[in-house]
């Protein structure tokens, strides 16, 4: 009897469950899940955890990923940028380099054509009546560079020697700084300022005069060459032996040339001789006039045994020369050899005085014009250079080297040049 009544019980369950429905699949659930094992139940919600964090994880290392991908990339930008950027640095250096180079082995080109041609001139000079020993001593001191010497006497203008006389005779050149030597003496002639004063050539720069003839100081030309003005800037270069012949006894002299009425900006043409073209004899006769006190003497060579001994000047004119003026000028001459651009033109057996020049015609320049010794003045040395590296410290370096080589037969009374007795005056 027992059995039936179990039965019973089962019906009675399954009919309230039918009744209730959801609820009731809900409280079965439950009912079935509290009869399940405790276990088990566990391990479920373990699960279920490890789901939910390692879903997370998951999330949070993707977001990460991403993250890292994406500075990588922008770090990768950025490093294609910067070598971009290098590369294109490097590649306009090695252009500029490249430009560099070609334009130096185009004047190294020019330089040597300008040294071939000295040779090919040089070979070709005239040389009759010419101081032999004076002349090999010349060209060594050039040490075959393009340019052109004159070395002569300014007590008489007895030429020694032309260097280069296609250069030195026919080829004017920009005479640079050289100039300053006319501009000072003129400023000095005309009073357009005291000497004794220092020349103000802005609010807080000044300068004496020796030291701005010394040291090539172009501001304080400048302000004498305003000063002056063109029309007497030009009226003494001309007095003084300028854009004229010099009436050298030697082929193929060439007048120069002076500034023109509309070329009348005197600030450069008063510091760097910009519009001028002077040949060397010019401003080797101009120098031997500044020597020997304001005679400008007719340049020669004599051609024969019996011109030499018995040579007698002709001279040119006396050019505008106060005493005190060509002593104010001789002392930044000097200056410029003991201390100033000039340096490497210093002699110890007789005191040097000189006026480089640098600058640009064609070509770039090195002049220097010069006369020893100051006291005595024996022999006047002028040398022009042209060439890429040129300047005028070069030139005096040249003019340095061949007054060391002559300076013993001047200075120590070996084989002194015979001294001239008479003076013709050229019509």
């Amino acid at each position: 009897m027992k059995r039936p009544q179990k039965l019973s019980s089962l019906l009675l369950v399954f009919t309230l469950l039918i009744c209730v429905g959801g609820s009731g699949s809900a409280m079965a659930r439950e009912a079935m899940s509290k009869t399940t094992a405790p276990g088990l139940t566990e391990a479920r919600q373990k699960s279920r955890k490890r789901q939910t964090v390692a879903k997370r994880t998951g999330r949070r290392t993707s977001r990460s990923a991403a993250s890292t991908a994406s500075r990588g990339a922008k770090a990768a930008q950025a490093t294609k940028g910067k070598r971009g950027r290098q590369s294109a640095r490097s590649l306009a250096r090695a252009r500029a380099r490249a430009r560099a180079l070609a334009r130096l082995r185009v004047l190294r080109a020019r330089d040597q054509a300008l040294r071939n041609a000295a040779v090919t001139n040089i070979n070709s000079d005239e040389t009759k009546g010419e101081d032999l020993e004076i002349r090999r001593a010349a060209i060594e001191a050039l040490q075959g560079r393009a340019g052109t010497v004159v070395v002569m006497d300014p007590n008489n203008g007895r030429v020694f020697t032309i260097v280069n006389q296609r250069m030195g005779l026919g080829s004017p050149v920009k005479p640079c700084s050289t100039i300053k030597m006319v501009v000072g003496l003129a400023a000095l002639h005309e009073g357009v300022f005291d000497p004794t004063q220092d020349v103000q050539f802005s609010r807080r720069g000044s300068m004496n005069l020796t030291d701005a003839m010394a040291r090539s100081n172009n501001p304080v030309f400048q302000v004498l060459g305003r000063l002056l003005g063109y029309d007497r800037v030009v009226y003494y270069a001309d007095n003084y032996g300028f854009g004229q012949k010099t009436g050298v006894n030697y082929p193929g002299e060439s007048t120069g040339f002076l500034p023109e009425p509309e070329d009348q900006e005197t600030g450069l043409m008063s510091s760097h001789g910009e519009n001028f073209g002077v040949t060397a004899i010019q401003l080797a006769s101009f120098t031997a006039a500044v020597a020997n006190g304001g005679q400008l003497y007719v340049p020669r060579t004599p051609r024969t045994p019996e011109e030499s001994s018995n040579f007698k000047p002709v001279l040119n004119r006396r050019i505008v020369m106060a005493p005190e003026d060509r002593m104010r000028l001789m002392a930044g001459m000097i200056g410029a050899v003991n201390y100033g651009t000039g340096r490497l033109a210093y002699n110890p057996l007789g005191q040097v005085a000189g006026k480089t020049g640098t600058c640009t015609d064609r070509d770039k320049l090195g002049l220097f014009t010069s006369f020893s010794s100051v006291d005595n003045p024996r022999v006047v040395v002028t040398v022009i250079t042209s060439g890429y590296q040129e300047a005028g410290k070069r030139a005096a370096e040249i003019a340095g080297r061949i007054y060391n080589a002559i300076s013993p037969r001047f200075f120590q009374g070996n084989g002194d040049v015979p001294a001239s007795s008479g003076l013709e005056l050229q019509n």
